[in-house]
């Protein structure tokens, strides 16, 4: 990379980290470009040259995001020995505190708080990936006999992905920066595992 293109990417990031600090100030709708030129200490027209509107900026925001958030289970692996129920309690509790500290980003993941704006393709592929690889991960599950062998893949995925979804959205709309073990509603998050796995889990021995 040459110095040009670091001198932009550190622009670029300082853009993004001002318009997560506007947002998680005063919520994404509150989000504007020219207060977050006024916080990088440059003219509205200039940063137009790095996000071209509002939305742009979500978009790259919305993208960081996902791609960071993905990061929790990029190095799951289920085994037979491997406690579901354990990973899906720690799993919702750390889906929590992660939006804690990310409130700006999931707003825009979990919630659609800006009107007529939606993410472009290219922000919504690492959505994407992180929902094949939820599907992965309910695919090895079953695979090596942690959840019954006649229950859909594809089923099983999207109702852990309301269960997650779901807390999350609880967590940030009440108790915003609430520790997730102590939230009204993320700290049932074992609960929570126990009604998928009772429904979903195997009676058989792995």
């Amino acid at each position: 990379m040459g110095k040009v293109e670091e001198r932009r990417a550190r622009v670029t990031d300082a853009i993004v980290a001002a318009a997560t600090e506007v947002m998680a100030e005063s919520g994404a709708a509150a989000l504007s470009l020219g207060e977050v030129a006024r916080r990088v200490g440059m003219r509205t027209p200039s940063l137009y040259g790095y996000f071209g509107s509002r939305g742009e900026l979500c978009d790259e925001i919305f993208r960081r995001g996902w791609i960071d958030y993905g990061r929790l289970t990029a190095g799951l692996e289920i085994t037979a020995g491997t406690d579901l129920r354990e990973e899906l309690r720690s799993g919702i509790l750390a889906s929590v505190s992660w939006a804690n500290d990310n409130r700006a980003a999931a707003e825009l993941m979990f919630w659609r708080p800006i009107p007529n704006w939606r993410p472009a393709s290219e922000a919504f592929a690492p959505a994407i990936e992180m929902v094949a690889r939820t599907t992965r991960i309910v695919a090895d599950a079953q695979s090596v006999g942690l959840l019954r062998a006649d229950a859909e893949v594809t089923e099983m995925s999207e109702l852990l992905g309301v269960i997650f979804s779901g807390v999350i959205s609880q967590q940030l709309s009440n108790e915003p920066g609430v520790r997730a073990e102590d939230g009204r509603i993320s700290r049932h998050a074992g609960a929570f595992a126990d009604m998928f796995m009772s429904h979903y889990g195997s009676t058989e021995e792995a």
